[in-house]
């Protein structure tokens, strides 16, 4: 059971190297400024702003005066399904109309969803962002572990709060709201989570003794005072330092590219530490992490998932990447002029789908 823990512990700490600590990251305020509306406020503005009917004059009816008078029952109304459905409500209102729920995604018994945040977290500073996410899916009867990353300027229904950057779900409500904003916008049953900072992620790469990451960009960016270059095709040796420059550079490549190194680092964390010499570090790794590293996975929920590990570690072509990339998404600035990305909804669940095979649900909206 503890080398579950420590497998799962190693995972996380490959996904702390994307968070920025760029000003623009910052939570905007919750006053937006321009024009709002949700789905809501416009069926109210139009009822309101609607010409009355006049009222229509109809003939007395013919009844006789010993007769009583009879009136019609009232019909009952169906009450409207909000666009939210069984979700939490708005709380705020919405610079976007809220778009309706994403069709639950069909998991194996024994599937696994966690997932992994990325913290820039430091000692002292009181506070951190989860600008990194990544649900890694573990699916024993397939022996496969399926990728999917997420940009940190996705523009998503938050329920419970409003139409928002999705690294504001951790900050805004905790885990419960960001499982929430997987599922509602994804479709994807979270089972638990895991978070790492900085210092772990450095700390786990240096006990293994470095990795070896296989680029598959080319890259040429600068990191700690010097311009680093890496060649699609080439692999590289790297230590906790240069591992951390490698996933954190965004000059050049901006957050997308960020998302396929963080995949990178991944996949050679899971090789490094699955092998011989990755395993008997294993002690040695759970102390350096102790303190860098938050979970509330249910470790008898993972112990069934060694062996998969195990597969996946001997062949990385089982782990198999994919992300909301450049072309699932739009480009948009908000009233207050926030840069967000909005999602392409068809082209998501068309990913989605080959992702999680062709049973998970229907792809047409």
């Amino acid at each position: 059971m503890k080398r579950v823990k420590y497998i799962l512990l190693i995972i996380g700490s490959a996904l702390v190297g994307a968070c920025s600590i760029a000003a623009a990251d910052q939570i905007q305020d919750p006053t937006l400024n321009g024009p709002l509306e949700t789905s809501v406020v416009a069926t109210v503005n139009a009822l309101n702003s609607a010409t009355p009917v006049p009222p229509i004059s109809l003939p007395a009816a013919t009844q006789s005066p010993s007769e009583p008078l009879v009136s019609p029952t009232p019909s009952i109304s169906p009450t409207p399904t909000p666009i939210w459905a069984d979700f939490p409500a708005p709380s705020r209102l919405s610079s976007t109309e809220i778009p309706p729920p994403m069709p639950e995604i069909t998991f194996g018994a024994d599937a696994v969803n966690i997932l992994l945040l990325g913290s820039d977290e430091r000692p002292g500073t009181g506070g951190f962002r989860t600008d990194t996410m990544m649900v890694v899916s573990i699916d024993p009867a397939q022996g496969t572990a399926t990728l999917i990353s997420f940009p940190r300027d996705l523009y998503v229904y938050i329920p419970g709060w409003r139409m928002d950057r999705i690294n504001t779900a951790m900050v805004r409500g905790g885990f419960v709201m960001t499982q929430q904003t997987i599922l509602y916008n994804f479709g994807i049953p979270v089972d638990g989570w895991a978070r790492v900072n900085f210092a772990g992620f450095i700390a786990a790469i240096d006990t293994l003794g470095g990795i070896t990451v296989e680029s598959t960009a080319y890259m040429s960016d600068e990191c700690r005072g010097e311009i680093l270059t890496y060649r699609s095709g080439v692999s590289y040796n790297m230590d906790g330092g240069a591992a951390l420059c490698y996933v954190r550079m965004r000059k050049s490549g901006g957050d997308f590219d960020r998302m396929r190194r963080q995949q990178e680092v991944v996949r050679a964390l899971f090789s490094k530490l699955l092998t011989i010499n990755g395993l008997v570090r294993i002690p040695q790794l759970y102390n350096q992490l102790y303190n860098t590293f938050v979970s509330d996975i249910d470790l008898t929920k993972l112990l069934p998932l060694v062996p998969t590990a195990v597969q996946i570690g001997a062949d990385p072509s089982r782990i198999r990447p994919f992300s909301i990339n450049r072309d699932l998404v739009d480009s948009w600035r908000t009233p207050s002029g926030g840069a967000v990305l909005l999602p392409k909804r068809p082209g998501i669940r068309l990913m989605l789908l080959e992702a999680f095979g062709s049973d998970a649900f229907d792809p047409v909206e």
